[in-house]
């Protein structure tokens, strides 16, 4: 058994692990509606350091753990806007 430590991990499972479609997936259409762009989307599901707060890198997977769904979105939005990328 296996369990995904937050909504944009469990995404990124979906999409590396079965190939599930940015937009074909539940936490991903959010993402996309949220106006995450794929591309961002996309390279973040591999982990990448990012900016987490202004001139500091850290794991996107780890600043987005634990999150419940609309924690987690609103964090990824604010992520976004911080690292350029929309």
């Amino acid at each position: 058994m296996h369990a995904s430590a937050s909504p944009f991990e469990g995404f990124a499972e979906r999409s590396n692990w079965l190939g599930a479609a940015v937009q074909e997936d539940a936490f991903g259409k959010l993402l996309l509606d949220a106006g995450i762009s794929e591309a961002t989307i996309k390279s973040w599901s591999v982990d990448p350091q990012i900016n987490v707060e202004k001139e500091k890198l850290g794991s996107v997977f780890d600043v987005l753990e634990d999150l419940d769904s609309k924690k987690c979105l609103d964090k990824a939005v604010e992520l976004s806007k911080l690292n350029f990328l929309q």
